[in-house]
């Protein structure tokens, strides 16, 4: 995904943290707030990559296999046991 996409996403999310850090600020302590966005940020960087791997992938068509003609087992002799 190119630059100018991760935009609108990026967007929506910083909007997101926002409007629960007005509400939040007194409950959550700032270093925990600081925590959970860096956190936040790691996981969606992840899953960028997970996107942009998965995206780059060909479909490939399975490979041929060579038919394989069996050759017969040897037989193994009984072994007399006194």
């Amino acid at each position: 995904m190119t630059e100018s996409g991760w935009s609108g996403p990026i967007r929506l999310l910083e909007d997101a943290a926002r409007m629960v850090t007005h509400s939040v600020t007194e409950v959550i302590p700032t270093e925990a707030q600081m925590h959970l966005l860096n956190a936040q940020r790691e996981l969606l960087l992840a899953m960028a990559l997970t996107i942009e791997h998965n995206s780059s992938r060909s479909v490939r068509a399975p490979r041929a296999t060579k038919a394989r003609t069996k050759k017969p087992a040897k037989r193994v002799s009984k072994v007399k046991i006194s």
